[in-house]
C-alpha cells in the first residue's frame, strides 16, 4: 500500500523517524529509506507530510516498516519514481535477451525514473512491456494527484486484488488449471489472461458445489499441517519449527528412520530430506527474519559440503531471496529470508489469553510465613486446644494458620478429598473427647492459676481426695456427706458452718443418729475381741463407703 503519511517523531539518536499512518502503530522510517541526502533533521520534520509505501507488515509489539522509496510492480517490469537507470533480473540468463529487453526499455521510459525488467519479460513483445510501462505509469500520476488532494493520513494506491496478484506472482507455465468460485472471478480472470497472453493451454473452471471451494480441494487441512510444530519427514524423521520474537529456529531429528547400515548414513540421508523439506516449509508458512537450522551432526567434511550444496539449490526458487550462511561447529545453520506480508502463523492463529503465547501457565506462588506471625499463629493455637498443665492432648498436634495472603490450593483427587474429610472428622471427635481431671492435673491447675475456659460440658469431673481439698481449698468450702464419711474414716476433723448459728461444731454433733450408733457397736466389738482374740463379728462390720467415695460424677451447665 502507497500511503500519505505525517511525521511526528524525529530521533537522530536511532536515525529513524516515526510517522503517522493512521494504524494504531506508528510507521517506522530509517534513514536509508528516505529520499534525498543529508542530515535526518535536515530532511524530515515534524509535522511534514510524506509519500511512503508499506514494505513490512506490522506485528504484534512493532508497527510497520515504510520508504519513501516507492516502487509499483507490473506483470513485466517495476517503476520506481525515486530511482535512475535499468536493471534487468539476473535470472535472464541470455545476454542477447537482456540487451533485447534493456534497448526496448530505455527507448520508451520517461526521464528520471527507474525501471527493473522481471523474469517473466523475457521472450514478450514490445507492444506488451509498452502496455504494462503504461500503465504503471498511469497509475503513479493517480498517487501523486491524490496526496496534493487528501488529508494525512490517508491511503493512496492498492495494489490489485488477490487475483490479480496471484496471476501475476504465480501464473507460469508450470500452472494447467484455475479453478475460481465465482462468475465475477471467472470473467476478472478471463480478461488477465487474455491480455497477458498467458498460456493457450490453461484451463478456467467455476468451482460448483454446496461445500467452500478451500474446503473442497483440501486446502484447509494443509493450512491446518503447514501450522503445526511438528513436520514428519518421509523415512520417519521429523523437524520441530518454533518461531520466536527474534527468529525462527528448527530442529531436525532422525525420529524412528533406523533401516541404514551405518549411523553415518542415517544422518545423512535424514539430513537430505529435512534440506527439501525446509525449503518448503519456509515458502508455505512464509517465514521471514532470522532463521536457524539445527541439522543432525555430521563428523565428515563432505557430507557437511553436500548438505549446504542441497540447502542452496532447494532455496534457488523461493522468490524471497533467502541467505545462507555457513555451517557452524555445532552444526547450525544461519540463512536470512526476506520479510514479505503476514506469516501464515500470523493470519490464522492468535495469542492464547491464559498462557499469553507462551505455552506455559504461571503457577501459584506459596511463600512461607514470617516468623514472627507463625509465632502468633502457634499461641493462638495453643488458646484454642487449651489442656490443663499447658501441654497439648496426646495425639493433637498444632498446626499453623495460613498467612492472609496465601492461597490456598483445591485438591481435586477423590481420594486425597476422602482423607482429609477423614481426618477433619477426626479431629472433631478428638476435641469434643472430655477432658479428665487427676489429682496431679487439678493441683497443678489450681496452683498456677491458669484461666479454664467455659468447658463444663464437655468435662468429665472425679471425685477429689478429701486430703487434696483441704490442702488447696479455702475455708468456705463445704463437704458434702460422702466427704465426711471419708474424714470419719480417715479419723480427722474438719470444720463446717453451722446452718444455725455460723459457729464451729464437734464432727460427732455432725454425724447421723445411725452411724453414731454403728460407730459406738463396733468399739465394743473391738474391745471384746482384744479380750478373747478372736474375728470381729459380722454384725459390728463398716459400711462400705468406698462405692460412693469412688463413684464418678458428671457436671452440668
Amino acid at each position: 500500500d502507497i500511503l500519505l503519511a505525517r511525521v511526528e517523531n524525529v530521533l537522530p539518536s536511532i536515525d529513524a523517524a516515526f510517522v503517522n499512518v493512521g494504524s494504531d502503530k506508528m510507521g517506522f522510517l530509517h534513514a536509508s529509506d528516505i529520499v534525498g541526502k543529508g542530515a535526518l533533521n535536515e530532511i524530515v520534520k515534524p509535522k511534514q507530510n510524506l509519500i511512503v509505501q508499506v514494505v513490512k507488515e506490522p506485528t504484534s509489539n512493532k508497527g510497520p516498516r515504510v520508504t519513501t522509496l516507492v516502487s509499483l510492480p507490473g506483470r513485466f517490469l517495476v517503476l520506481m519514481p525515486h530511482e535512475k537507470g535499468i536493471n534487468v533480473s539476473k535470472k535472464i540468463s541470455s545476454a542477447k535477451e537482456r540487451a533485447r529487453l534493456k534497448s526496448i526499455v530505455s527507448v520508451m521510459k520517461p526521464p528520471g525514473v527507474g525501471i527493473i525488467i522481471r523474469t517473466e519479460a523475457e521472450g514478450q513483445s514490445e507492444a506488451e512491456i509498452q502496455e504494462d510501462l503504461e500503465l504503471l505509469l498511469e497509475n503513479w500520476h493517480n498517487v501523486v494527484t491524490a496526496a496534493d488532494t487528501v488529508n494525512p493520513p490517508n491511503l493512496l494506491y492498492r495494489d490489485q486484488d488477490i487475483l490479480y496478484k496471484v496471476i501475476r506472482e504465480a501464473c507460469t507455465t508450470e500452472i494447467n488449471e484455475i479453478v475460481v468460485d465465482t462468475p465475477f472471478a471467472y470473467h476478472r480472470a478471463q480478461q488477465l489472461l487474455q491480455s497477458w497472453n498467458i498460456n493457450q493451454d490453461l484451463t478456467l473452471s467455476v468451482h460448483k458445489g454446496n461445500e467452500s471451494i478451500l474446503i473442497a480441494h483440501g486446502i484447509d487441512k494443509e493450512i491446518r499441517n503447514a501450522l503445526q510444530t511438528k513436520v514428519n519427514l518421509p523415512s520417519g524423521g521429523y523437524l520441530f519449527v518454533q518461531t520466536t520474537e527474534a527468529l525462527t529456529v528448527i530442529d531436525v531429528n532422525s525420529g524412528k528412520f533406523v533401516s541404514s547400515a551405518t549411523q553415518e548414513e542415517t544422518i545423512r540421508k535424514t539430513n537430505l530430506e529435512a534440506v527439501a523439506e525446509i525449503a518448503r516449509q519456509l515458502r508455505l508458512r512464509n517465514i521471514g527474519g532470522m532463521i536457524i537450522v539445527d541439522f543432525i551432526d555430521m563428523d565428515n567434511r563432505v557430507d557437511k559440503i553436500a548438505i549446504l550444496e542441497q540447502f542452496e539449490l532447494a532455496l534457488e526458487p523461493d522468490k524471497s531471496n533467502p541467505q545462507i550462511g555457513q555451517l557452524s561447529d555445532l552444526g547450525l545453520v544461519e540463512l536470512t529470508r526476506h520479510r514479505q506480508g503476514q506469516s501464515l502463523s500470523e493470519i490464522f492463529t492468535k495469542k492464547c489469553p491464559t498462557c499469553a503465547g507462551t505455552g506455559r501457565v504461571l503457577e501459584e506462588f506459596n511463600f512461607v510465613v514470617p516468623p514472627q506471625e507463625a509465632e502468633m499463629a502457634a499461641k493462638m493455637q495453643k488458646l484454642q486446644h487449651f489442656k490443663p498443665g499447658g501441654k497439648p492432648q496426646q495425639g493433637q498436634q498444632m498446626q499453623q494458620r495460613p498467612h492472609p495472603q496465601q492461597q490456598r490450593k483445591i485438591a481435586t483427587t477423590p481420594a486425597l478429598n476422602a482423607a482429609n474429610a477423614q481426618k477433619i472428622a477426626r479431629t472433631k471427635q478428638e476435641e469434643e473427647k472430655p477432658v479428665e481431671l487427676n489429682d496431679e492435673s487439678l493441683k497443678q491447675h489450681l496452683q498456677e492459676g491458669t484461666y479454664l475456659p467455659n468447658i463444663a460440658k464437655v468435662v468429665k469431673f472425679s471425685s477429689v481426695p478429701p486430703e487434696t481439698a483441704k490442702k488447696n481449698l479455702g475455708e468456705d468450702f463445704t463437704p458434702d456427706v460422702f466427704t465426711v464419711l471419708k474424714e470419719i474414716e480417715a479419723g480427722g476433723e474438719i470444720k463446717a458452718d453451722s446452718a444455725q448459728s455460723g459457729e464451729q461444731q464437734p464432727v460427732e454433733q455432725m454425724k447421723p443418729q445411725e452411724v453414731q450408733k454403728e460407730e459406738k457397736a463396733a468399739g465394743q466389738d473391738k474391745k471384746q475381741a482384744r479380750k478373747i482374740g478372736g474375728r470381729r463379728p459380722q454384725s459390728g462390720r463398716r459400711p462400705k463407703t468406698g462405692s460412693k467415695t469412688g463413684k464418678e460424677t458428671r457436671t452440668e451447665g
